[in-house]
């Protein structure tokens, strides 16, 4: 009976056992957090490699045993496991694995996800652009991307930023990158608020760049302004207000010292006895303010974000000012199921306040004056008039504030779109939007103060510009998903046209020789205006298998008004590809390696912009006398500049998303490029650009962003950015050897292009230092002649830097945040002509310290050649050359961010008080006032030179942030 009960028991439990071990039919839906189907997603029976993928509606059927696990796993999504329990029915929800991966990035006409980019594209999000004391957006950029180098050519308050995307392409024609603010086209984005900004996109390669045709030969920079969100109406304050001062004074002679060289120049008269510390006296204390209030909510189906702001920047040298109003509307509605309407408009009104600058003292530069006025003067005179400085010129103060030099500016960029789904893949948006730029300049130089308005007896001068370009878009686009491919297409096409005017006004001879009023003369004027036009087809084709094959391709046909019936148009095609390799077999599964991707572009752009919008025709110019003469021959032959570029890159994350890297190498090519060519001297004109060059730029980009620490209390991450361009000129044409840039007061043009080098090169003898017995400088004799003559100059340095790089640090510790960034440029040179005002001592300007150790008696060895008048101790030579390269501090931050508990009781939804320092610490070797700025563009063939330019100030805010 024992025996047979235990067989009993013994074969229950074998039963129950078969059936626990026996499976089921398990179905069930794989979604991603907005509810979409996921197909592709494997699903595995844990622990074994049975297992199916879903398909293109996300659904799967499996067989399995009653107690398994199943384990889902898909590319980007984090991995999770789930228990069937003896369930017929298993669905799931996948989560991003790297938001950093699935954020959506704006390009050219639509987003895409960025593990899904095939081109070179870099997003600047709305925390790198805040709490900084700047009024141009650009500014944000600086330091912040590889591959674009951002320059702020002057520290005067609204002065304009220089902006290139790996290297220059033109001579003659725009490198700036083309802007596109919410959809609409625009060669500046200074205008625009920085706090409304969200994000700002850079298509840095031409297969990104090429969807926009002749306007992307310099790169592209897109962005987008803040949006609200269906809900309740939220309100945010944003306001800071802070001091500036310069990082850097000149050291310069004081009286003593100066009626000292001024006796060996041989003067006998030297000023006062006073010991006026100019740059005290000119250079102040300036001031920043910003207030911002937005709105911010939506109602069902639609959103809408409104801002208006005051900014104020009041420069260190008075009274230059910049006094800013700004309002900003982006909005969308859903009328329907399948009609949308959107609308964006930003409306901004300046008004500045100028000094001159990029100029010596004799040309009214204030910087140059500050530190060239004889110290023994006053300010004022006994007439309380300006003291005028020997020689007939303005001391700075009489410079700064002997005229009214006043600009004010008007621009508004808005866009009214509507949207219709005929389907849930196919999508037409069609668009109108405008540009406009209404600005008045108004100059007063008063008839008594200064010696120059006695002079002329007073000058009054004034312009007017009106600039308006409209844009109409219309893009058909189609996005479909079967099981592992997914394909996107769009086509469209636009039209745009620019109407320009200006009109200009100067009169002087207000009083006459006695003082009295009189009619003014008035010099007589003629209006311009110019029109242009474009007419441009769009396609672009994506295809995905699988998460992991990518390729999309652009193409491009413009047609311009500014060319030739048979130069119109310019065809612009891009191919890009990109391989997932961590989406294969034998990396799916990594543990280290979370996505790994390699691609590879191709694109050609073009560049229409700077080249005049008649530049083809035959034109004649009207005189006063209302006769004609000619003035520029035609050239039917006048075509875009090309620009085409080949483009490797690689993006890699690893360590549970902890690590980021990205690089790219390119090779950009510049074909039919503009040169001014010397025509003919029977045609008694100059120079008229002609498609004859070529120009190269390649390079190398890296990008590094790491999570150090992540802690619930602390957390630490770095993002660091380094880039190598090297810039060439390829060829001029057969009949032009060099040009000459870079123009410096009564000497030698300092900057050449020629074939061979790159663009800002610096030209001029090369100084060997001072001979021992007569004190003159001395020079190389390059050509062997025994003499100085231009065969002896040569080049002699580089405004191009080596290399350019960003290293950023953000700490957080409980609701303390402190963000530190460092940028950096590397291996440039400048031409510092401001020294050559400084220590060229030809005449009874104040001087440097440095000519303390002028040559004085024969036989002294010292590298200052003696004081003498009107001599050729300072021509432009290596004497002037410096290492301008440099490490800045230029931001650190110091925030607290308010708790719940502590919002709750203020019925608050943020509240962050936060103190910024800007530029707080520059290392460099280079002697003047700042290493960074640019007498002329930064970005052009002229780069390099230092002449008296508005150095960039140091800057401390306060500053809070609210939100209810």
């Amino acid at each position: 009976m024992i025996k047979n009960f235990t067989l009993f028991i013994i074969c229950l439990l074998c039963g129950v056992s078969v059936a626990i071990a026996q499976d089921i039919t398990i179905k069930g839906n794989v979604k991603d957090q907005q509810g979409l189907p996921l197909p592709g997603v494997s699903v595995k029976v844990k622990g074994t490699n049975q297992g199916v993928v879903t398909s293109g509606n996300g659904s799967y059927v499996l067989s399995a045993p009653a107690n398994s696990i199943l384990t889902f796993s898909f590319i980007g999504y984090k991995t999770i496991d789930a228990n069937v329990n003896n369930s017929k029915a298993v669905n799931v929800t996948l989560t991003d694995d790297n938001q950093q991966l699935n954020e959506v990035i704006v390009v050219g006409y639509g987003t895409q996800t960025k593990k899904d980019l095939t081109t070179a594209v870099t997003a600047i999000s709305a925390k790198d652009i805040q709490n900084q004391p700047i009024t141009n957006p650009l500014q944000a950029l600086q330091g912040k991307a590889a591959g674009v180098q951002v320059t702020s050519q002057s520290g005067k308050p609204g002065a304009g930023i220089s902006v290139s995307i790996r290297g220059n392409t033109s001579l003659t024609a725009s490198n700036s990158p083309l802007y596109v603010i919410n959809g609409v086209t625009s060669r500046d984005a200074s205008f625009i608020n920085p706090n409304d900004i969200e994000t700002m996109t850079i298509l840095k390669d031409a297969s990104a760049a090429a969807i926009y045709g002749s306007s992307g030969a310099n790169g592209v920079v897109l962005i987008t302004t803040k949006k609200g969100a269906e809900g309740k109406l939220k309100v945010g304050f944003n306001a800071f207000t802070g001091i500036s001062n310069f990082w850097k004074k000149q050291d310069v002679l004081n009286s003593d010292q100066y009626i000292s060289l001024m006796k060996d120049l041989g003067y006998t008269s030297f000023g006062g006895t006073q010991n006026t510390d100019w740059q005290k006296e000119a250079f102040g204390t300036g001031q920043q303010n910003n207030y911002q209030l937005s709105l911010s909510g939506g109602v069902k189906g639609g959103q809408y974000y409104f801002s208006s702001g005051y900014q104020q920047d009041k420069g260190v040298v008075a009274p230059a000012k910049l006094d800013r109003y700004t309002f900003n509307f982006n909005g969308s509605q859903r009328l329907t199921n399948w009609f949308k309407l959107t609308a964006t408009a930003a409306l901004t009104s300046n008004k500045s306040i100028d000094v001159s600058d990029n100029a010596g003292i004799t040309k009214g530069g204030v910087i140059l004056a500050a530190l060239t006025t004889p110290p023994t003067l006053t300010i004022y005179d006994p007439n309380g008039n300006f003291t005028p400085v020997p020689g007939g010129y303005e001391n700075p103060i009489g410079n700064a504030f002997g005229s009214k030099n006043m600009r004010r500016q008007l621009k508004f960029i808005g866009a009214l779109g509507g949207e219709i789904n005929f389907t849930k893949d196919l999508m037409l948006k069609s668009s109108i939007s405008t540009n406009v730029r209404n600005e008045y300049y108004d100059y007063t130089l008063d008839p008594f103060k200064t010696v120059y308005g006695r002079t002329e007896r007073g000058i009054y001068n004034n312009n007017k510009t009106n600039d308006h370009v409209w844009l109409n878009e219309n893009i058909l686009s189609y996005n479909k998903t079967i099981g592992k491919n997914v394909f996107g297409a769009l086509a469209g096409y636009t039209i745009q046209e620019s109407d320009y005017t200006y009109l200009e006004y100067s009169a002087t001879r207000f009083v006459d020789q006695a003082g009295l009023p009189i009619a003014p003369s008035i010099a007589p004027k003629i209006p311009e205006r110019s029109q242009w036009s474009k007419k441009s087809y769009l396609a672009r084709i994506n295809y995905a298998f699988d998460g992991k094959y990518l390729i999309s391709s652009n193409f491009r046909a413009d047609g311009s008004s500014r060319f030739a019936p048979d130069h119109k148009f310019g065809y612009f095609p891009s191919v890009s590809a990109g391989w997932r390799i961590s989406g294969e077999n034998f990396l799916k599964d990594s543990k280290t390696i979370n996505d790994l991707k390699i691609r590879g572009s191709w694109g050609k752009v073009g560049n229409d912009e700077g080249i005049g919008d008649y530049a083809y025709l035959k034109l004649y110019q009207i005189t006063t006398q209302n006769s004609y003469t000619l003035s520029q021959p035609a050239n039917d032959n006048l075509s875009w500049e090309k620009t085409t570029q080949t483009n490797i890159g690689i993006d890699l994350t690893m360590f549970n998303s902890r690590l980021t890297f990205t690089a790219d190498a390119y090779l950009k090519k510049t074909n039919d490029l503009l040169v001014k060519v010397q025509l003919p001297p029977s045609s008694g004109l100059g120079t008229q650009a002609l498609n004859v060059g070529s120009m190269q730029n390649k390079g190398l980009e890296f990008a590094l962003s790491t999570k150090n620490f992540e802690k619930s209390k602390f957390t630490w991450s770095t993002d660091l950015n380094f880039s190598l361009n090297r810039n060439k000129v390829t060829s001029l044409g057969n009949s032009t050897q060099s040009l000459d840039f870079g123009g410096i007061y009564e000497r030698d043009a300092a900057i050449k292009v020629v074939v061979g080098r790159p663009l800002g090169s610096i030209y001029g003898y090369v100084f060997t230092g001072v001979d021992p017995k007569t004190g003159n400088a001395t020079y190389q004799d390059t050509n062997n002649n025994g003499q100085r003559d231009n065969g002896d100059r040569q080049f002699i340095g580089s405004a191009q830097p080596k290399f350019t790089y960003g290293v950023g640090n953000n700490f957080t510790y409980g609701n303390f945040g402190l963000s530190v960034f460092f940028q950096g440029v590397q291996g440039n040179q400048l031409f510092n002509a401001s020294k050559i005002e400084l220590e060229g001592m030809y005449d009874a300007k104040n001087q440097s310290t440095a000519v303390l150790n002028r040559w004085t008696t024969p036989g002294q060895i010292t590298n200052i050649p003696k004081a003498q008048l009107n001599s050729n101790n300072s021509l432009t030579s290596s004497r002037f050359v410096e290492n301008a390269s440099y490490l800045r501090l230029k931001t650190a931050t110091l925030s607290y961010n308010f708790g719940k508990t502590a919002l709750g009781k203020m019925r608050m939804d943020k509240l962050t008080i936060f103190a910024t320092g800007y530029n707080l610490l520059t290392f460099t070797k280079y002697t003047g006032l700042d290493p960074e700025v640019s007498r002329y563009d930064a970005n052009g063939p002229d780069m390099g030179v230092d002449y008296g330019t508005y150095p960039q100030s140091r800057s401390f805010l306060l500053g809070v942030n609210v939100g209810f």
